[in-house]
């Protein structure tokens, strides 16, 4: 029902990736489509609202994306020689998440009634 190309898309404007990580990016994509199509109810769902599900997908993978480069190790070597931590994304989880939430909400009519919603405080 979503287009994968035209999420890849979405999620790569939104999330800034390169296109050399863009292979280890895919699975995350795929799996965040694919979520957002289970959710959603296919007789409720119109040809006007596969984009903003596919919005949806794109922002439940950057979220997935933030979430997962924020826990690698992101320390990296100066010229000069000496260690920085500058690589640290944590403080765009808070943003990612939001950014998730906000785009289901938008099409939390078009989703099965049968869900349950867990959500970490």
């Amino acid at each position: 029902m979503l287009e994968f190309e035209r999420v890849l898309l979405c999620f790569r404007q939104l999330s800034g990736c390169r296109e050399d990580k863009l292979s280890e990016v895919v699975p995350l994509v795929m799996s965040a489509m694919k979520e957002v199509e289970r959710k959603v109810d296919p007789a409720k769902l119109t040809e006007n609202d596969v984009p903003a599900c596919e919005y949806a997908a794109a922002c439940g993978a950057v979220y997935d994306y933030v979430c997962r480069e924020a826990g690698q190790d992101m320390m990296t070597v100066t010229a000069a020689g000496t260690a920085d931590n500058s690589g640290d994304i944590s403080h765009r989880i808070k943003g990612a998440e939001r950014l998730k939430a906000e785009s289901l909400r938008r099409i939390e009519w078009l989703m099965k009634g049968e869900d349950f919603l867990f959500k970490t405080m």
